[in-house]
């Protein structure tokens, strides 16, 4: 199913019978099993609110750090560039070294490389947008408070978003969910 969906996600394929006949002979020694999974089926669709919130939660995440990368490979591109003479022959160098430069920023940044986009395709924005007449040297000057205040909220406030979500349901070793209690407080996003 992973190719059908195209998705690195496990696909879930739920085993069981809607309708409200009971089962014939052939399917009673799995009754247990068929029942349970309705019941699975039924607590995956109430979930999906919760579900989608989550995954809203992550897609906003997702963008923060492909914004911090741009900004840090960014800094580095122009950081990198002359300030007088040879920058086209510079800025070729640096656009046929984008692989060694990302490397250089995620170890650096200590950032993860599944972070960065794709090389080919951000050295072809890169040479687009240097093609209108500008040059690497004219990227924008690193806002480290910016990148600060990002990081911040990376590692607090979103997680206290997360936080609510989680509330009300909690899985116990053998699968049971339990109900949890609400915390005192919760924390507003902010900048």
């Amino acid at each position: 199913l992973g190719k059908v969906f195209k998705t690195p996600e496990v696909t879930r394929v739920y085993i069981s019978s809607f309708w409200d006949k009971t089962y014939n002979d052939a399917g009673a020694p799995n009754k247990l099993l068929f029942d349970k999974e309705k019941q699975d089926l039924f607590r995956d669709l109430r979930d999906i609110p919760k579900n989608a919130a989550v995954r809203r939660v992550n897609e906003m995440v997702k963008r923060a750090r492909t914004a911090k990368v741009h900004a840090l490979v960014c800094a580095c591109l122009k950081k990198m560039m002359p300030s007088m003479f040879g920058k086209e022959k510079k800025q070729k160098e640096l656009l046929s070294a984008l692989h060694i430069i990302f490397q250089a920023v995620a170890q650096e940044h200590n950032i993860s490389p599944g972070d960065f986009p794709d090389v080919d395709d951000y050295r072809t924005k890169l040479q687009n947008w240097c093609g209108s007449g500008r040059t690497l040297a004219n990227l924008p000057k690193l806002n480290r408070e910016l990148i600060k205040k990002l990081d911040a909220c990376l590692s607090n406030e979103i997680p206290n978003l997360l936080a609510p979500l989680a509330i009300g349901q909690q899985v116990t070793d053998e699968g049971a969910r339990i109900q949890t209690p609400a915390p005192a407080q919760s924390s507003a996003f902010s900048f």
